[in-house]
């Protein structure tokens, strides 16, 4: 029994301290925010929320919370937070008022007894050179290889004169095409015009060499019957021969 008061006693009074730390934390926000951690490390503002966005998607997860609006963090959030910042930005100092500085009377100076002139030597470790002097020729076959060039003096004017024989020539078989063409239309006509009256000739030989055949017969008939009629006519005269 005694056991088990000593423990709800001691459970009691963690409670009480429990609830004395959330009061006290309640009654005094964390000391940090983003914009007094910027300003303390002489950064942005943006800067600081970058860490805080990659803390919050990191293993440390959201740091901080709000409290009127505003995002409070602890000190030992604050070292959470500033492990996400680069090493440059940790270690920037924060901007501090210069510290007033006692001000020292002046003593007096006494015044410096007058030096003697002090003449400097180089040394010979320097030596000036000379600038070369130039010739004035400069010779470029010097500067390429053995190779024999081969060029024209005035190659647009040989270009010229090839350019005119070339254009006549163009200009002569153009010419004689066209003659030819046309010898060729007349030769092809005229060879048209004769094979039409050979064809009508071969015809008309054709025809003739029957007709004249055929007249032939005829002709012959004829006059051998005339000659059988002429002899009758002689056989009553008595006279002369017959046929």
């Amino acid at each position: 029994m005694a056991d088990l008061n000593h423990t709800e006693l001691h459970s009691e009074a963690s409670l009480e301290q429990w609830l004395d730390s959330e009061l006290h934390s309640e009654a005094a926000p964390a000391p940090h925010t983003l914009a007094s951690i910027a300003s303390e490390l002489a950064v942005s503002k943006r800067a600081v929320q970058n860490w805080h966005k990659l803390a919050l998607s990191g293993e440390h997860g959201e740091l901080g919370r709000l409290v009127n609006g505003e995002r409070r963090l602890t000190d030992s959030e604050r070292d959470i937070l500033l492990s996400y910042a680069s090493e440059r930005a940790k270690s920037k100092p924060a901007p501090t008022a210069p510290a007033a500085q006692p001000v020292e009377p002046v003593a007096e100076v006494e015044p410096v007894a007058e030096m003697a002139a002090i003449t400097i030597v180089e040394g010979n470790h320097r030596q000036q050179l000379s600038a070369p002097t130039y010739g004035n020729v400069i010779n470029l076959g010097s500067q390429r290889g053995d190779l024999a060039v081969l060029s024209y003096g005035n190659p647009m004017e040989a270009a010229a004169s090839a350019l005119a024989v070339m254009t006549t020539n163009i200009t002569a078989m153009s010419g004689d095409l066209a003659r030819q063409q046309d010898q060729l239309q007349q030769t092809a006509a005229a060879v048209a015009a004769l094979k039409q009256q050979a064809e009508l000739m071969q015809q008309a030989q054709a025809e003739y060499r029957i007709k004249s055949d055929l007249i032939g017969l005829l002709q012959n008939q004829q006059s051998s019957e005339l000659g059988s009629l002429l002899g009758k006519a002689t056989a009553l005269t008595g006279n002369g021969e017959q046929a």
